[in-house]
């Protein structure tokens, strides 16, 4: 037979007990799961193992009744935002560079041609200020792709503009959403903030 002890708020097998402690009562195996379960989440169980459910992990059972503790209530919140904007942030920066690599295309290349783009925005520019400026990368490229280097090097200036356009205006808005998000102060404030982005208007 399954006994449960309130003063220890342990349960005892007397097949597997030699000695019961005075306040043992025989419970059934339905009652054995119930009371299991309402002390997992920590529950209250009466002498008359009755379940007196914990309105939250703040309260604490003080007198017979369950009282909230006001500085673990604070404290379990201000945890519980601190995860939901680190949850966020995380999310907003997802989508930020998600956004980014749709619109510029760039999930559709493989990561050591796009580590070239700067190289190839800082040559196009060279070019641009002075045609005679070495542009030893574009001029790879070009000979590699049997076009004519002045035609590459121009789209590839189009291409340079219209990336930094398209960051500056993604990591603007990607910032103004990093502000709501450190500054709501209550998780139901958090998830009303709206993740998403547009691109620059054209010029």
């Amino acid at each position: 037979m399954i006994f449960y002890s309130k003063s220890q708020k342990t349960f005892f097998d007397d097949e597997i007990h030699e000695q019961l402690p005075p306040d043992a009562q025989e419970i059934t195996a339905e009652q054995h799961a119930q009371l299991l379960a309402a002390l997992n989440l920590g529950h209250h169980i009466a002498d008359d193992l009755a379940v007196h459910p914990r309105p939250s992990a703040a309260h604490e059972w003080v007198d017979g009744a369950w009282v909230e503790n006001k500085e673990l209530a604070a404290e379990i919140k201000a945890v519980a935002l601190a995860k939901a904007r680190a949850g966020r942030l995380a999310a907003l920066n997802a989508a930020a560079q998600a956004y980014i690599d749709a619109a510029a295309e760039t999930d559709k290349l493989p990561a050591f041609e796009v580590q070239t783009w700067p190289l190839q925005a800082a040559e196009a520019k060279a070019w641009e200020a002075d045609p005679a400026a070495p542009t030893p990368v574009l001029d790879g490229i070009a000979a590699a792709r049997g076009e004519e280097p002045d035609k590459l090097k121009a789209a590839a200036l189009r291409k340079a503009l219209a990336y930094s356009a398209l960051s500056a205006h993604v990591a603007g808005q990607r910032q103004a959403l990093q502000s709501k998000i450190e500054s709501a102060k209550t998780v139901a404030a958090l998830d009303k903030i709206k993740i998403e982005f547009t691109a620059p208007e054209a010029v």
